[in-house]
């Protein structure tokens, strides 16, 4: 940042601000907003498969998709009592009458009927408890929200196997109890009890941010950041002495630097320790209760703020010497309220995205979503960063209604459009009563509430761009890991972040593409196209999908080359997603609002997705083309929570196995010839570590080429001349593999 051009600390940095009341505005028409089929996207909620022994009469019925209200009218007609509603379409129901299941199946809306059990009551970290005289702390919940749960409490359950007993003041149904595990056994065969959970521990933490993205999901997993290095530039790092800081992060600082005061990277505001815990702080001074998302991941920090309260610093420098020390995750909460605007901030971050493809940066939104739309500020307008917008926590009881539902955007978080018209916010993530790393050296005045010495509530944008780049951390550890990628895109890394984002059912200028949702982002199948795409070229997939009770998402994503200063409009290199149905229904990328969904085509956003609410099965054609590339080959991303099952459009898909059992063995050739000079695009994906080499033959069987072949990954080859041509596929280290291959050329 330039001196006195950018406004000070108070101002520039995404702080917390209070929350007001928000016009809403009218909800755009289309697929894209259903909170029904969100909810269906987790599934049949029920595990059918845990049973106990004995009949009931409680039952789930599910219906075959978003409720309507005559269908609910016709079966209490029948005389069944609806209860609690489930996920994936589903109510808990009250059969009265031997015959009502048999009624309720001979319902056209009716999908499916299953019992429900008392084993099914129970939280599965209960289950061990029961039939024990192990004592738990519950919460039962009540099938009828009319009735008192304590006094059907003591009919369910012998005296000497339950303790105290409480009733919600507000929520009679449910009740807090301590209970024996045979207590709770007794309880759970009572009809009218429909959950036991355990007793919440009303701790405020950072791990309610992680439950809400999954982040908790992967670090379950093992993805705790391990080996990933993120940015961060701030106001400052708790003392700025790298051997005596906080203790949450200890052994984790790769690099220090001071460039707003020179040889102090305290941080006397408290916001740039606060950041830094969200995205990785090991909560070492909470015996790891408090961590962030990734709680073994390294930093790279830059401090900005001066001595008079601005902030300091060159994005170039910045970015560069935190990818020269490794780090491939960046975060940036700070920005310009300038309403929408391309500013130069935002070039520049585009400018060195597009030269480093494999560095993700996550910039705050901004706070300003009271004055309404098109109030993101710059560097979140750039076209090539992760523009994250906060939605609230799940923290009523210290944030009240500014935290208390993690469905919703939080009014301060910046809205969009951009003032070209593109789509940010790209995705939200919690940001209110975020609890975090405390600066020793800040005033206590600086943070929205105390926890203790070393922890502290703060709200805004800011805390939702750290939490999502530790986030993105973890995501880009698993693909190193687990899809053995060298070095993943940061466009694949948005395009999957984004196609396993949860729609919140809020106008997309509050929410962008949904809540992130890093359990659903790792399940997303992809592809990472680093050669690209020239105008006029396009690349073909096809992407199968078994299951019509979750919504498809594909997303395409690329980092675009920056934007003239002087343009209107900030799209370069225009890439264009069109997806066709297995019926032959056609749809655009980005074409949500207004049906039919193939009339309109992109030409502002290099972020585009088609998402179906509900798809039907079988095979869909992905067409990614090159409409307009002035500035290419364009590299892209494409990530789907269907699966892709080819690639090309060429004349050969091809399935084999090679083994080195001799030489004949280890290779396979195939043939083909182009109708004129061109491109050569081999795919190939193979089920092992094994390394596999290509060569490309002419028709006199010169060799043009000899190449490593990535798996995932295409590899691109000029063809001189139409012609016939050879490929051979060669095992070059491993006992063995099996491969898929597609190729396409010149038909």
């Amino acid at each position: 940042m330039r001196g006195k051009r950018h406004a000070a600390l108070i101002g520039v940095l995404v702080l917390s601000l209070m929350v007001g009341g928000l016009p809403t505005g009218a909800k755009q028409q289309g697929e894209r907003r259903g909170d029904l089929e969100i909810e269906a996207r987790e599934g049949f909620s029920l595990d059918s498969r845990s049973k106990a022994g004995g009949e009931t009469d409680l039952v789930v019925i599910q219906f075959e998709g978003p409720i309507e209200e005559e269908w609910k009218e016709e079966i209490e007609d029948i005389g069944i009592e609806l209860g609690d509603y489930l996920p994936d379409y589903s109510f808990i129901a009250k059969l009265s009458e031997q015959g009502d299941e048999k009624k309720l199946k001979r319902l056209s809306f009716v999908k499916r009927v299953v019992p429900f059990y008392p084993v099914n009551k129970v939280a599965p970290t209960l289950r061990k408890s029961l039939g024990t005289t192990d004592e738990v702390e519950v919460a039962v919940i009540g099938f009828d929200q009319q009735v008192d749960m304590n006094r059907t409490l003591y009919r369910a359950a012998s005296e000497e196997s339950i303790g105290d007993v409480d009733s919600l003041q507000n929520a009679r149904h449910i009740s807090l109890a301590r209970m024996s595990g045979e207590g709770l056994e007794e309880v759970i065969q009572s009809e009218d009890v429909i959950a036991v959970i355990p007793m919440p521990e009303r701790k405020l933490h950072n791990d309610r941010a992680a439950k809400i993205i999954k982040a908790n999901k992967l670090e379950s997993a093992g993805f705790t950041g391990k080996g990933q290095i993120i940015g961060i530039a701030d106001s400052g790092l708790d003392t700025g002495d790298p051997d005596d800081l906080h203790p949450d992060f200890t052994g984790r600082i790769k690099s220090l630097y001071a460039i707003g005061r020179k040889g102090d990277a305290s941080d006397l505001d408290g916001h740039g320790t606060h950041v830094a815990g969200s995205a990785l702080g090991s909560g070492e001074a909470s015996d790891g209760q408090y961590q962030g998302m990734a709680p073994e991941a390294e930093l790279v920090f830059h401090s900005m703020l001066t001595e008079k309260g601005y902030l300091k610093g060159e994005v170039e420098d910045i970015l560069g010497e935190a990818y020269e020390d490794g780090a491939r995750i960046h975060s940036d909460s700070w920005g310009t309220d300038d309403n929408g605007d391309y500013g130069l901030d935002s070039f520049l971050f585009d400018q060195f995205l597009w030269e480093h493809k494999d560095m993700t940066a996550l910039v705050a939104a901004g706070n300003q979503g009271e004055y309404g739309y098109k109030t993101i500020g710059s560097p979140a307008t750039a076209k090539n960063v992760i523009a994250v917008g906060a939605t609230e926590n799940d923290r009523p009881d210290v944030g009240g209604d500014e935290a208390d539902d993690p469905d919703t955007v939080a009014g301060f978080s910046s809205r969009g459009t951009t003032k070209d018209g593109r789509l940010k916010p790209d995705i939200v993530a919690p940001g209110s009563y975020i609890l975090s790393a405390r600066s020793s050296v800040a005033p206590e005045e600086e943070f929205e509430e105390l926890f203790d010495q070393y922890y502290a509530y703060n709200s805004g944008t800011s805390m939702a761009a750290p939490i999502l780049a530790g986030g993105a951390a973890q995501l880009r550890q698993f693909l190193l890991e687990e899809k053995e990628l060298d070095e993943p895109s940061a466009a694949l890394i948005k395009a999957m972040l984004i196609s396993g984002a949860d729609d919140l059912d809020e106008d997309m200028r509050l929410q962008g593409f949904g809540r992130a949702n890093l359990l659903q982002a790792i399940e997303t199948d992809f592809v990472d196209e680093t050669d690209g795409l020239v105008t006029g070229e396009e690349a073909t997939f096809a992407v199968e999908v078994y299951d019509r009770s979750k919504p498809l998402a594909i997303t395409l994503a690329w980092t675009d080359y920056p934007a003239s200063l002087a343009a209107k409009r900030t799209l370069v290199n225009n890439l264009d997603l069109t997806v066709t149905a297995p019926s032959g229904e056609k749809f655009n990328g980005n074409d949500f609002f207004r049906y039919p969904y193939d009339d309109e085509v992109d030409n502002l956003n290099n972020v585009e997705q088609v998402w179906i609410s509900r798809p039907e099965k079988g095979l869909y054609t992905v067409s990614v083309k090159g409409f307009n590339v002035p500035k290419g080959p364009q590299p892209f991303a494409l990530a789907t929570t269907g699966k892709i099952k080819e690639k090309g459009g060429g004349q050969h898909i091809e399935q084999g196995k090679l083994h080195d059992d001799k030489r004949s063995d280890r290779y396979a050739d195939y043939s083909f010839r182009a109708k004129s000079e061109g491109r050569l695009r081999v795919y190939v994906d193979w089920n092992n570590h094994a390394s596999l080499s290509l060569t490309l033959y002419d028709s006199q069987g010169d060799i043009l080429a000899i190449k490593e072949i990535k798996k995932r990954k295409s590899l691109v080859l000029p063809l001189p001349e139409k012609g016939r041509y050879k490929i051979r596929l060669e095992l070059e280290d491993g006992p063995k593999v099996s491969y898929k291959l597609s190729m396409s050329y010149p038909e």
